[in-house]
């Protein structure tokens, strides 16, 4: 099934002169992605196609892979790979690793750039003390 699945995917990639529409890619997920030629316009039609069915209210645009957002706004011109997808993946579990090294540490050192002290607050409000003076015309 695979097999055949990726034949199938491929013929629909070729740019051929009477396709309309062409296959130009998919995600992790199993989105499919398309690209559509209209004449008369000034760019192409961008279309995903979901893998599997998401009511009204789920269809988000944190389904789609930020790369695949770009490419369908027209932000980059070429589609992403599939290792542009994995190293996004891998660079976004390195970071939530390094956030939590950081709270590990935080937690067990004192923070060293808040005061040592505690700022002291007046306990009244700044115009509550103010005496206006008589005010008279020199003229």
């Amino acid at each position: 099934m695979g097999l055949l699945r990726n034949v199938y995917l491929q013929w629909k990639a070729l740019r051929l002169p009477w396709r309309r529409e062409i296959f130009a890619g998919s995600d992790l997920d199993g989105n499919m992605y398309f690209e559509r030629f209209v004449r008369g316009a000034s760019r192409t039609r961008r279309r995903v196609v979901y893998h599997k069915d998401l009511g009204v209210s789920e269809y988000s645009d944190k389904i789609i892979p930020v790369q695949w957002q770009a490419w369908m706004r027209h932000t980059r011109q070429q589609p992403p790979t599939t290792s542009e997808l994995l190293q996004d993946i891998r660079r976004r579990e390195r970071i939530a690793a390094n956030v939590q090294k950081l709270a590990e540490n935080s937690s067990r050192t004192p923070n060293r750039s808040l005061p040592a002290h505690q700022p002291q607050f007046q306990n009244s409000a700044p115009g509550q003390k103010f005496q206006p003076e008589n005010w008279s015309s020199h003229k």
